[in-house]
């Protein structure tokens, strides 16, 4: 299924004009020199391609003939490659499989190149002469050495494996390649293709090898079934193969838009068919920026910031995306992949295949389960889902987010299914190491137990509520507020001493909490001008109080999550409505 999807993706982006889709037998690689060279194959010069990316220079991506999978074997790219294949040096300190390298890159072009082509003829010549090893003695050695080559003709423009003799060679050593092995290709049903042994690498995924790595692969004999070995135990046709990694490549490559990553995997996303959900997908996960200058860089003229967020506003409000997104789709099927580096393989983390409808949806009822009133304006109206577990990690650093929480995360909320089981006793945990509730806590606190225990929460302070944990946790929150009003500037705060413990053990806490917040209040009366105040303190605190008969012994993880979404929302509520009155 998951080939076949990206296999018609790969087709379906192969018949749209300007798409960069490689046709069969070429890819887009990393180029960043051009030997220049002359009819007689003498070298003219070395023409640097890289293009400047802030202070750096990287590589041109540029279409060549495809490149083979190497692993630890020796294999050349036909007309291109790197300085250990095309000039027989590198750095590596093995001249000794370099040379070998370098003789099987003369072998392949020998092979399929006849000298009937000016610029064939002078890659041959220039391979007989040895001129490459010249190079060496450069002063830009250094940055050209390692890196991948193409050949140009001196005064004429293109590059050699374009010229139309190239793509005829090529053609020709894709098809004595294509009559090693035939068999019926599972992805397509066709039978009689050439068989892949082994599948084109897959580059992008985070933390994944960066030469890339492999869903399809067998490379033990006890993977080995009927005499079939390799790739032949799941015949895909050579075309598939290609089709596949393809389109996963480019799904997965720098400047597209159609991927993120959350936790340790990578995720993708393609739609059956053209939809204009497909290139703003990540930014549901992501929102832009509010602040105009930001989000206009992040956005092009299709899709500006204002439309992402009605459209957000719309399927969380459960309205039909339809009218903020003329020409969508929301019957078409949309498919989503997620990756996770396993050593020299890409382990399958996720895979859901359903309507964009249905995905919009589930995506709307997560920031509908998350809405809570922001801590500060400042703060996003749709927390991006990568910020959200930041503050589930050590320090917030993203490289401390458990992978397993952030994966049962995206499931949650792009199958709708509950959210991860930890979750909860993880946001309490960093809570009381960080005596903060934030915003993205309260936000996920919030969703937990509306999803998982089916908690009716509501947005703001909710006065006529009456569950007794929701009610100590405001009570908590009038008392620090007191204490801040009687002692202004002070280092420590109840929050800082006694916030996990009355969540947790309010039998033991809120008596000595109570009695110290009488005397805070009586040193308010003292002062002329909080007078008013400490009355107001006092009469909220019985209020409160007056809605439970007894302080629980212990509350269970749930009752903690209640009680700091209710200091959260007194909190919140004291400081709007200062700024009211100011």
């Amino acid at each position: 299924m998951i080939l076949h999807a990206l296999n018609g993706y790969y087709e379906r982006m192969l018949d749209t004009p300007d798409s960069g889709m490689p046709s069969f037998g070429t890819s887009i690689e990393n180029i960043s020199f051009a030997l220049v060279l002359a009819e007689d194959g003498t070298l003219r010069g070395v023409e640097d391609l890289r293009e400047p990316d802030g202070k750096k220079l990287r590589p041109r991506r540029m279409l060549v003939p495809a490149a083979e999978k190497k692993a630890s074997g020796i294999k050349a790219n036909f007309l291109w490659d790197a300085t250990s294949y095309v000039l027989g040096l590198d750095d590596k300190g093995k001249q000794e499989r370099t040379d070998r390298c370098h003789a099987t890159f003369i072998e392949l072009v020998k092979t399929y190149c006849d000298g009937s082509d000016p610029g064939l003829k002078a890659v041959i010549a220039f391979l007989d002469g040895g001129w490459g090893k010249d190079l060496a003695l450069r002063e830009d050695w250094p940055e050209i050495c390692g890196n991948n080559l193409v050949f140009r003709l001196d005064g004429v423009p293109g590059f050699i494996h374009e010229r139309p003799a190239a793509r005829k060679a090529l053609e020709t050593c894709l098809a004595v390649r294509g009559e090693e092995e035939l068999g019926q290709c599972l992805v397509s049903g066709l039978d009689h293709q050439p068989i892949a042994r082994l599948h084109p690498s897959i580059k992008g995924v985070r933390n994944a090898q960066s030469s890339g790595a492999s869903i399809v692969s067998f490379n033990l004999s006890a993977f080995g079934s009927y005499g079939k070995e390799q790739s032949f135990n799941a015949p895909v046709s050579q075309k598939s193969a290609f089709a596949y990694t393809t389109a996963l490549n480019a799904l997965l490559s720098r400047n597209s838009r159609q991927n993120i990553t959350i936790g340790d995997a990578t995720y993708v996303f393609w739609a059956a068919c053209n939809n204009p959900v497909e290139t703003i997908f990540a930014d549901l996960f992501d929102p832009p920026a509010e602040d105009a200058e930001k989000a206009a860089a992040l956005q092009d003229d299709q899709q500006t910031t204002g439309q992402i967020r009605d459209l957000l506003k719309a399927i969380r409000d459960g309205k039909k995306a339809t009218d903020f997104l003329p020409g969508l789709d929301e019957e078409v099927q949309f498919f989503i992949l997620g990756l996770a580096p396993n050593a020299a393989r890409l382990s399958i983390r996720f895979w859901e295949a359903s309507s964009l409808g249905t995905l919009l949806e589930r995506v709307g009822k997560h920031y509908e389960q998350m809405n809570i009133v922001r801590q500060f304006d400042s703060e996003p109206e749709f927390p991006p889902l990568w910020r959200l577990l930041c503050q589930t990690a050590s320090l917030g650093k993203p490289e401390n987010i458990s992978p397993v929480l952030a994966g049962g995360m995206a499931r949650a909320v792009l199958t709708g299914s509950l959210y991860p089981q930890n979750l909860l006793p993880v946001v309490l945990e960093r809570i009381r190491a960080e005596h903060n509730v934030t915003y993205f806590r309260a936000a996920l606190l919030k969703a937990y137990l509306r999803r998982n225990r089916r908690m009716e929460v509501s947005v703001s302070l909710d006065l006529n509520r009456t569950d007794r944990p929701y009610l100590l946790g405001r009570l908590f929150a009038v008392l620090e507020k007191a204490q801040e009003e009687a002692i202004p500037g002070a280092s420590a705060t109840i929050k800082d001493r006694y916030l996990a413990s009355a969540a947790a053990t309010p039998g033991q806490v809120f008596h000595m909490l109570l009695k110290n917040s009488a005397n805070h209040i009586a040193k308010l009366k003292k002062d002329p001008e909080k007078k008013g105040r400490a009355f107001h303190y006092d009469v909220m605190t019985q209020e409160i109080i007056s809605g439970f008969s007894d302080y629980p012994k212990t509350m269970k993880a749930e009752e903690q999550g209640l009680f700091m979404i209710g200091y959260y929302h007194q909190r919140k509520d004291f400081y709007t409505k200062k700024n009211q009155e100011g």
